[in-house]
Formats: structure tokens, C-alpha cells, sequence
């Protein structure tokens, strides 16, 4: 509906572009099917590793399974038992379960619906960053390559296990509307302005947040590029608009956003330290780097994963150069705003502080902009890792490469050359032999948790063995790991496995991962460290947990005979179920 609304908005709605640009999905997707190849022929049963993908699908499936029960029900999930509004402890997904439901309603695969979302976010956003090119640079072909630019870049290839950052197919449409309703100061350009900010608050918090000091830049500039009279008659214009649609969008935000003000509520002091941000920040380096699954530069340009692969391309650097000086003059406006969201995104992606070395001179650590808006801006403090804010520098070069190509493809002559280039970009992002982890669906889940789902309510579990996250191996040796070659050391992997569980069985339990732990829980975590000592076993009778969960084949070969007796010898404990690989407990009441 949106997409025809736009072209229609342009006089575009004819049944040969609207085949063009399904035409040109389809092409996208096949696109993300080859280059993710062979972990496309298995969507319906691997994931991309096993810790983020694992929780996101649990997560999705609990969207699903209580969208009817209420909203107590929605936002108190079942891991994490007995904490309360736990659907904020990570992004809740709500965006992206409008399309996953009925996935998961149909077919009961989780992995599935995470899978066809992710490779999804390719075709929206490359139609998304066409329209934003196109109302840039008017011009078909160049709009068309800007959106693959855009879709296959690297900032979102290497968030492609975590769902809520490649789900950034709104963010050019919240950027149009919001140019269409400056320009425009029409009352539907703000409705879908707010409809696309809500969209990508709700997929990420992260987009919320990062929308905020893009959009205060654009209106700054606005309104300094256009004349004060003109910037006055806007606002006389846009007055009534927003006076209109500010009830209901604060309405529906403040219910998108209602679990994370809970969360803030009943934790005054939560936020994300400096620290934290020191980790997770930019470097230059990593604006020229690569996966190590790229196929063609892996081994001329450093390899990193995860927040640390943004290099933008040469093609695509070289498309936004050209762009922005052949097109400076006739489009002074936007490519002032696109030049300027470029560099503000840039320096906020390097977070709090830097060090720049050449030679043997040092700058030394030195503060920069990203710190001094940490202390005075509080939705920042929400923000673990500021490298995200990349994925606005390389939506703004993308746009910038609109012009870049219009200037060769006037009137849709040299077309070639936009094929040439959309090519040898795609083949500096290609990807070979991405890693995958197959997963046990419902037919196929360990046989303790088929007998954990038939148990009758109520019943709280404890899944051992446990560990503080930190007491384990990194998180990047368990990336991979199968259910059944888990360890105890596996702290990461274990909890995700038992997430992911616990979206076929739904009992409540004290297990739990996400982007936020609590101190209670880590609290907990490190008492039961110890079991099945009587210290640990009462720790879990005091909150009412009725059943241990022992995953024998998980402790190491040393630990295990040791377990097992003191398993048998204790006197809070009833063996309810055994089998070769686990052994569940009722737990005495206190």
C-alpha cells in the first residue's frame, strides 16, 4: 500500500514499473539466497550461530504464542523466573513479529519465520532505499542501484545474525517522509513519518534512539539552508499537522516503548556504562574492514566480525565522491544533509574517546563528541554499542551514489555502467561459505523437554549446570557449537539453547539471556554455581522453583561422577525423569 501510494505520488503507478520493482525484489532475494549460500537451503532448520539467533527466535515465538493473552503476558516472558518484565532486558521485536506470527502459527518453526525475515530485510531494504533515492535523483536506474548499495552492505551483512540491526529496511522511508514533509507539509507525509519511526523503534531501540540526533540535524540544517521566512511559513504550516497526529503517535510510542520505561522505572540506575561504549565503539580500522567470509578481499583487507565490519567499498565511496560534487550545485539542500548525516554518523560511531597513531606520533586517548552527548542526552545511555551508528553513513553514501550514477545515466542512456558498478560492488561484498549451526526443531528437542511440556502447572524449572557469563569460554569459541557437544564452559551457548527450549515446552524458568542481566539474577547464577549443594537447592526453594533440570552430558567427565552422587545423595531431591542424557529433579518445598 505505502509503495503504491509513492507511485502513484509520482505518476510511477503503471503495471510496468510495478513489475519492474517486483521484478526487482525477486532479484534482491535471489541475490541474498546466493550469496548466503549453503545456509539458504537449510532456513528451515540452522541458524547463523547459536547465541543471538538462537534468543531472537525464542523471542519471536513468545510474540507470537501471547499476542492474545494480554499485555501482562506479552511483556513477563517465561525465562528469567521470577523477575517481571523481561521482554525489555533486549529488543522486543514487536515490528518484526507482524510478519513472523502467522510464520509461527503455521508452521511452529521459529527458526523459520527469523530466517524468512532476515533474508526479507534484503528486498525491503533495497525498495525502501530505491524511493529515498528516487526522490533524491528522479533517475530509475540509479535509484535501483543505490537500493543494492544500500541492502547489501556491510554494516548489515555483518549484523546478519542479529535481527533487530538487519531489520533497518524502514530507515530510508523514515528519512523520505521526513524530507517529503519539510518540503511538502502535508499531513500524510506526517502520519507515515511517525508510522516509519514507530516501525523502526520497534524493530530496534537502537533506530529510535540514532533517529533522534539525525532528525535534530536535518531540522537544523533546514532550517539554516532555507530562508527564515521560509522556515516560518513552514512552521505556520506544520503547526495544525502535528497538533493532529502528536496524541496518537505519542499514544502508540509510549506502548511501544512502555516496557523499556518500566524498565528504567523499577531501575532508576540502570543505563549502559561508558565502559561498555569504550568496547563496543568504531575505529577507523574498521571502516576498512571485511568479514572473514569475503570472497574477494579477505586477504587484502583486515578481517573482523560483528560491529567492526563497515567498510563501505570502494565502488560505493567512489559513486558518493562523484556524487557530491557533480551534484553539489543543482542539489545544494540534500546533499548538504546527506554530507552532514555522513559525518555526524561517522564521528558518533567511534563513541567516547579515540586514539590515532601515525608513525611514532600518538594523539593520546582524547574525548570526542560521542562522550560529552552521553552526559547530557539520556537516551544515549540506553546505547551499548555506538558503531551502529554506521548504518546511517552508509545509508546517506548510498544516496550520494544516486547522483554519483545520475550523472552518467541521463535519460537512461550508459545504463551498462550502472550494471558494471552495482557488479563490482557486489563483488566486493560477496560472501562465501557463511557459517551455519543446524538446530533441533519441535519433532526433534531433547526428550527431557518433551516430558518438561506435558508436566501440568504450576511448575518452575532450573536448568543446570549454570554459570556466570564471564566464567565461561568467550563468547566466540561457543558461536558454533551443537546442542549435544555442549559444556559447562559454554555459558553463552547454554542459556540460548535452553531460550530457544523453552518456546516448545513454555514453563517458566530461572534461565535466561538477553542484552541486559540483572544483578538478581547474576546473584542467583553464582549461588548455583555450587549445586547440588543444600546452600544452592534452598537458594531455589526460596523463589519457588519446583524442578531441576540436569543436563549430565554438559558437566565435564571429571565433575559428572561427582554430580551424580551427590545428585542421589541429597535429600531435597526426588528423580522424577532420567535418560542418557538428562535427569529432572522435583525440588522439596520449604
Amino acid at each position: 500500500m505505502v509503495f503504491y501510494g509513492f507511485l502513484k505520488y509520482y505518476n510511477l503507478e503503471s503495471e510496468t514499473m510495478i513489475k519492474i520493482l517486483c521484478a526487482y525484489g525477486l532479484i534482491v532475494l535471489l541475490t541474498a539466497f546466493a550469496l548466503l549460500y549453503p545456509f539458504s537451503m537449510h532456513i528451515h532448520d540452522a541458524v547463523l550461530n547459536v547465541i543471538d539467533p538462537l534468543f531472537y527466535a525464542w523471542n519471536l515465538s513468545h510474540n507470537a504464542n501471547t499476542l492474545f493473552q494480554g499485555f501482562e503476558s506479552i511483556v513477563n516472558t517465561n525465562i528469567f523466573y521470577p523477575l517481571t518484565n523481561t521482554i525489555a532486558y533486549s529488543d522486543t521485536l514487536w515490528a518484526q513479529s507482524i510478519m513472523a506470527n502467522p510464520i509461527i502459527w503455521i508452521t511452529h518453526n521459529p527458526i523459520l519465520a527469523e530466517n524468512i525475515l532476515i533474508f526479507l530485510s534484503f528486498p525491503l531494504s533495497a525498495i525502501s532505499m530505491f524511493f529515498l533515492s528516487y526522490y533524491f535523483s528522479r533517475n530509475l536506474a540509479a535509484s535501483l542501484a543505490t537500493g543494492i548499495f544500500y541492502a547489501f552492505s556491510y554494516p548489515r551483512l555483518s549484523q546478519i545474525g542479529h535481527l533487530p540491526m538487519i531489520s533497518s529496511q524502514w530507515l530510508p522511508l523514515y528519512l523520505l517522509y521526513l524530507f517529503k514533509f519539510l518540503d511538502e507539509s502535508k499531513l500524510i507525509n506526517l502520519f507515515w513519518l511517525c508510522f516509519w519511526y514507530i516501525m523502526a523503534t520497534a524493530s530496534s531501540i537502537y533506530f529510535g534512539v540514532f533517529l533522534v540526533p539525525i532528525t535534530l540535524l536535518i531540522l537544523a540544517i533546514h532550517v539554516i539552508k532555507r530562508s527564515f521566512n521560509h522556515s516560518l511559513n513552514l512552521y505556520k504550516k506544520t503547526v495544525m499537522p502535528i497538533v493532529l497526529l502528536a496524541l496518537p503517535f505519542l499514544i502508540v510510542l509510549t506502548l511501544v516503548v512502555s516496557p523499556y520505561i518500566r524498565l528504567k522505572v523499577e531501575n532508576p540506575d540502570i543505563k549502559r556504562s561508558i565502559d561498555d561504549v569504550t568496547f563496543l565503539r568504531a575505529n577507523l580500522l574498521d571502516y576498512v574492514s571485511v568479514l572473514p567470509t569475503s570472497h574477494t578481499l579477505n586477504r587484502v583487507l583486515p578481517n573482523n566480525t560483528n560491529e567492526h565490519v563497515l567498510f563501505p567499498t570502494i565502488t560505493l565511496l567512489l559513486l558518493a565522491s562523484i556524487g557530491a560534487l557533480i551534484a553539489f550545485k543543482k542539489s545544494k539542500y540534500h546533499i548538504t544533509i546527506l554530507l552532514f548525516i555522513i559525518l555526524t554518523s561517522f564521528i558518533l560511531s567511534l563513541g567516547n574517546e579515540q586514539s590515532f597513531t601515525l608513525g611514532s606520533y600518538s594523539t593520546g586517548v582524547f574525548k570526542l563528541p560521542y562522550y560529552y552527548a552521553y552526559q547530557v542526552f539520556p537516551l544515549l545511555q540506553i546505547v551499548r554499542v555506538p558503531a551502529r551508528f554506521s548504518i546511517f553513513t552508509i545509508l546517506s553514501m548510498s544516496a550520494l551514489s544516486g547522483y554519483g550514477l545520475h550523472a552518467f545515466l541521463k535519460n537512461n542512456k550508459h545504463l551498462g555502467i550502472a550494471a558494471v558498478c552495482v557488479c563490482l560492488y557486489l563483488l566486493e561484498v560477496w560472501q562465501t561459505n557463511v557459517p551455519f549451526v543446524k538446530i533441533p526443531l519441535e519433532n526433534s528437542m531433547p526428550k527431557a523437554y518433551s516430558w518438561v511440556k506435558n508436566q501440568p502447572e504450576p511448575i518452575k524449572l532450573a536448568e543446570l549446570p549454570v554459570s556466570l557469563f564471564y566464567h565461561g569460554n568467550i563468547m566466540e569459541d561457543q558461536l558454533y557449537r551443537s546442542y549435544y557437544s555442549l559444556t559447562q564452559s559454554d555459558t553463552y551457548a547454554l542459556e540460548t539453547y535452553r531460550v530457544y527450549f523453552s518456546s516448545f515446552h513454555r514453563k517458566r524458568l530461572i534461565n535466561g539471556y538477553s542484552g541486559y542481566l540483572p544483578a538478581t539474577y547474576n546473584s542467583l547464577t553464582e549461588a548455583l554455581e555450587g549445586f547440588p549443594s543444600d546452600t544452592s537447592i534452598k537458594a531455589l526453594q526460596d523463589i519457588g522453583v519446583t524442578h531441576a533440570v540436569v543436563h549430565l552430558f554438559q558437566y565435564n567427565k571429571e565433575t559428572r561422577p561427582k554430580i551424580t552422587s551427590l545428585l542421589s545423595k541429597s535429600t531435597l531431591l526426588t528423580l522424577d525423569y532420567s535418560d542418557e542424557y538428562d535427569q529432572i529433579y522435583s525440588i522439596q518445598k520449604k
